[in-house]
């Protein structure tokens, strides 16, 4: 994946591309105060009531705001692509709580995923099987070898232990972290999936092959690194090995490409 996000000319078809990720930058230089402002208020008019209440129960300011344009994109993405009122639709929550499209009979909905961090945001949206997104920010600071040895196989916590120097140990960190949040995502199992019990693939870019523990005979995914910049490390897991992915960023607001 290059790391080319644009803003399309029109409303891409889902059905066509297959899989799509969408980016928002919440603090990012391509937004004017003006027009986050705008989003987040647009987004926050199409969540429901029971959203409205998990956002209003959040920490003010970055979670909030995070969480409130994820689920409103995501809303206006899955209504364009249904062709159904965003406010309408309804979402609910699978055996270990993975949210998906409740439908009418013989309608098929997109399978579909957001990740957040320290003002990206990542929506996977797909019509060819389940998937997985993370994004995290590169905390320079954290205990890089410490959060391993609690939620890394021990395999993959002597890739940390072995980097020589920083930047090193950052890629081996970042990559396996989000792999796993985005394999555990694709499965379902989330947080219930033990991270400690598999290695996410081997400590090279590219995409891998996992095959998870616990799961039914169709526990294999397939894994790869999300090109987002510098500060942020990003992954997506598929069904399918090799999908072709399309990437785009969200428009500025509501309705410059959507129409309402």
């Amino acid at each position: 994946m290059d790391g080319c996000w644009n803003t399309p000319a029109g409303a891409p078809s889902l059905s066509e591309d297959g899989l799509q990720i969408w980016r928002i930058d919440l603090n990012g230089p391509r937004a004017t105060p003006g027009e986050s402002a705008l989003l987040l208020e647009r987004s926050a008019s199409v969540l429901s009531p029971a959203e409205r209440e998990r956002a209003a129960r959040m920490r003010v300011g970055g979670p909030v705001e995070e969480f409130t344009v994820g689920r409103g994109c995501l809303r206006q993405l899955l209504g364009g692509e249904l062709h159904c009122d965003p406010t309408e639709m309804v979402l609910e929550k699978g055996l270990h709580g993975k949210p998906h499209v409740r439908t009418e009979l013989g309608l098929v909905a997109p399978s579909f995923n957001v990740a957040h961090s320290h003002g990206v945001i990542l929506i996977g949206l797909s019509m060819i099987g389940e998937i997985g997104v993370d994004v995290e920010f590169v905390d320079r600071m954290i205990d890089l070898e410490g959060v391993a040895r609690t939620a890394f196989h021990v395999e993959e916590v002597a890739r940390v232990e072995r980097a020589n120097i920083l930047e090193d140990r950052l890629d081996v960190f970042y990559r396996c972290w989000t792999r796993k949040e985005a394999l555990a995502k694709a499965d379902g199992r989330g947080l219930t999936l033990e991270p400690t019990t598999y290695i996410a693939g081997r400590d090279e870019r590219g995409e891998q092959c996992v095959t998870l523990p616990g799961a039914d005979a169709g526990g294999r995914f397939f894994v790869r690194e999300i090109d987002v910049g510098s500060s942020h490390r990003a992954a997506l897991a598929t069904r399918g090995s090799n999908v072709p992915v399309r990437t785009y960023r969200f428009p500025g607001h509501f309705g410059a490409v959507f129409p309402e």
